[in-house]
């Protein structure tokens, strides 16, 4: 995709602007969801360059914005320990389920790994992209992982397109997994894993397809909560400037 052309220093320093209005009317407890979303898109239509400037800010924003309603957080690195601890507890659930035959413990090392391969992988390719992660957060019972928004945005529009994409892999490569280490006659189990796959897959194709055609929300649920849909709607995004 073309890079953006360098924009004048007054629209830059608009936008700049806007951010710091931002950033005060969350420190005096006033803002209102909109502005922030007008923000990122203007941001978005940057050049590399000029968005690197920027992406110390967006991270800071981005941040007070997401614990504004005071959502408990852990460190990092305790959330990549937990997530990994379950991966181990499930890869020995997995070695217990061949061993004594059982399709229960089968399904959940299955779901375990569902759950925990999304974040490892999506967090593993964006180090490689060079965006990294602040911390993690509980979502219901399990942690998931704010990215430091200012790198995600800093980034080219294939890299964020592809951090997105690689978000719709891990839980169908949990669950495909488990098909090849659970033995045969553990079919049960075997059939779990297989429509476990196919309602992932299904889910991802489905939010990208209707993000890519313009449906930004279906009923409570927006298109920018799952990868799939993220990931279309950057992709249109950088279609529609073209």
């Amino acid at each position: 995709m073309v890079a953006a052309s360098h924009t004048s220093v007054a629209e830059r320093e608009g936008i700049r602007n806007r951010i710091a209005e931002i950033e005060r009317q969350l420190d005096e407890h006033r803002y209102r969801p909109g502005p922030w979303e007008l923000v990122l898109k203007d941001l978005r239509a940057l050049h590399p360059d000029e968005r690197a400037e920027l992406k110390g800010e967006v991270s800071r924003i981005s941040g007070k914005l997401h614990r504004r309603d005071g959502r408990a957080t852990l460190s990092l690195t305790a959330g990549l320990a937990i997530e990994g601890a379950l991966t181990v507890i499930a890869t020995v659930l997995i070695i217990v389920a061949q061993q004594n035959h059982s399709n229960l413990l089968g399904i959940i090392a299955a779901a375990i790994w569902v759950m925990t391969f999304q974040p490892l992988l999506k967090i593993g390719v964006g180090y490689l992209l060079g965006v990294e992660y602040e911390y993690a957060y509980l979502y219901g019972a399990e942690p998931r992982f704010k990215m430091r928004y200012g790198d995600f945005i800093a980034a080219p529009r294939w890299a964020r397109i592809l951090l997105h994409l690689s978000g719709t892999v891990g839980s169908p490569l949990g669950a495909w997994l488990a098909t090849i280490c659970l033995p045969n006659d553990l079919t049960i189990a075997i059939d779990v894993c297989w429509v476990l796959f196919w309602i992932v897959v299904a889910v991802n194709v489905a939010s990208f397809l209707l993000a890519l055609g313009g449906v930004r929300r279906l009923g409570p649920f927006k298109a920018s909560y799952s990868s799939g849909g993220a990931a279309a709607l950057d992709l249109r995004e950088g279609l529609e400037m073209k």
